[in-house]
């Protein structure tokens, strides 16, 4: 059940809902035992219930002194269910638990689509460090010598946590809110917890929900909010999304138009690379954005473009695909995108 709850984390459900949620994860789910259930967890002060109509609206209680404990507990019984009976698997957990122990640098490490993604012999990992971590390229080295001792693909995000709250309560679109959904730290899970509880209890909206992938006019309307408009367009209704899965959307239209806003989008806002490379590593199109940079660290170096691109083609051994540098630097002026 509290599972359940924390993967609708930012919203208040029904009994109704919960029950059709545990149905899902659980294969079979009793109103009447849910209920009780939640008059038990309520009267401990895990969880909030406020009625609206007939209606009995959940949700976690981040007040509660023990909340974070709670949570890690979710998370270990589904690690153990997770790993259970499958060496390959409780393997490698134990050598990424083993090779990334949390510590001044690392918060915590959660598998993000653990079942479905170990179906197609892969691990994609999101790494909260505590600030911003000078560890980053040596936790990635690290992870590439776990994917070839095991014979594993292997993907990172590394976000501080600071950057995960943004994430989690901005308003924008974006697909680590749906990663969250399904996942399992597997390590650390009571700082994970603690961290999403405390921001809640400072009046943080936290909100974890699926992503849907733009269409057209949102493609549009972000990319005039976000510095690149193109005449003629206005879109009615559109909803706003993060510079990152933004560009991974762009690129993945595959429209020579589109591509030539990536530039100065990247180049007019300051976009999270760790994420952006991920979103674009599951994609396939590293390489295509590794061309993007190359181009622009011509045009105007910085340190955050140089990491990135040694991300991608040193450590990921992505391999290019050229982008037109004159017409990258055109559009750059053209746009006053030299900051």
């Amino acid at each position: 059940m509290l599972d359940a709850l924390g993967r609708s984390l930012g919203r208040q459900i029904s009994i109704s809902e919960l029950a059709r949620a545990i149905r899902k994860l659980r294969g079979s789910a009793y109103y009447k035992n849910i209920y009780d259930e939640t008059k038990s967890l309520q009267k401990q002060g895990i969880i909030i219930i406020n009625e609206s109509g007939n209606s009995c609206l959940l949700s976690l209680n981040p007040a509660y002194s023990g909340i974070a404990d709670v949570m890690a507990e979710t998370e270990i019984i589904r690690k153990r269910e997770l790993l259970a009976g499958r060496e390959n698997r409780m393997l490698l957990a134990a050598d990424i638990e083993a090779e990334f122990r949390a510590g001044h640098a690392i918060s915590s490490i959660s598998m993000i689509n653990p079942e479905q993604n170990f179906r197609l012999n892969r691990a994609e990992l999101l790494f909260i460090l505590q600030g911003d971590s000078d560890e980053r390229e040596g936790i990635l080295l690290k992870a590439r010598g776990l994917e070839k001792k095991h014979g594993t693909i292997i993907d990172c995000i590394l976000l501080n946590g600071q950057k995960l709250i943004e994430i989690l309560s901005n308003g924008e679109a974006n697909p680590v809110k749906a990663m969250l959904m399904d996942k399992i730290a597997i390590s650390s899970p009571q700082a994970f917890w603690a961290m999403l509880m405390q921001a809640m209890q400072e009046g943080r909206r936290i909100l974890v929900q699926e992503y849907i992938k733009p269409k057209e006019d949102d493609l549009m309307h972000n990319m005039a909010r976000l510095g690149y408009r193109e005449l003629g367009w206005k879109p009615e209704k559109a909803q706003d999304y993060s510079i990152e899965p933004l560009i991974a959307e762009i690129l993945a239209k595959g429209s020579a138009r589109m591509n030539e806003a990536v530039p100065i989008l990247l180049a007019k806002n300051k976009a999270d690379y760790s994420l952006l490379i991920f979103l674009c590593r599951r994609t396939r199109l590293a390489g295509k954005l590794l061309g993007i940079l190359s181009a622009m660290k011509k045009i105007k170096s910085s340190k955050e473009l140089e990491k990135a691109i040694k991300t991608i083609s040193g450590i990921y051994g992505e391999k290019e695909i050229k982008a037109d540098e004159k017409s990258i630097r055109q559009k750059m002026r053209l746009y006053n995108a030299w900051q």
